[in-house]
């Protein structure tokens, strides 16, 4: 949940993020005229049309609403290449991520550990000059 939190606070992800809702709204509001003046029957509103452009960029892709004509085919072409490859990214994002915050555990636990041997030496070496001190 850490890695989640950090993800949504950087930059970079926000704005992949952002732009995949934008084009997936633009795209589906996009490709209703371009439907209606094709004769495509299926997208026929802006409800539709945006209910195309999500189940399409996510990779659910019902199919009860998909575009008939040419320039509509052309707009999920584009929308489906553009969600796979933003989907991609963001996946890639989240590993780095993880593996990051991974990384941060380990030398945090180095360093711990690297205390905790330093603190041993002390206090041998303490030990070692009473005994050397007190002829022990």
């Amino acid at each position: 949940m850490k890695v989640v939190r950090e993800l949504l606070k950087q930059k970079k992800f926000q704005l992949v993020l952002i732009g995949l809702v934008v084009l997936a709204v633009v795209l589906g509001v996009l490709v209703v005229p371009i439907e209606q003046a094709g004769g495509g029957r299926l997208i026929r509103s802006v409800d539709d049309g945006l209910w195309w452009a999500v189940t399409t960029v996510t990779g659910v892709g019902y199919g009860d609403v998909y575009p008939m004509t040419g320039g509509g085919r052309v707009v999920g072409a584009i929308l489906e290449i553009v969600g796979v490859l933003t989907f991609g990214l963001l996946v890639a994002m989240t590993a780095v991520a993880m593996r990051q915050q991974k990384e941060r555990w380990y030398w945090k636990r180095l360093f711990e550990r690297l205390e905790h041997i330093e603190e041993r030496i002390k206090r041998i070496e303490k030990h070692e000059e009473f005994k050397i001190k007190n002829g022990v």
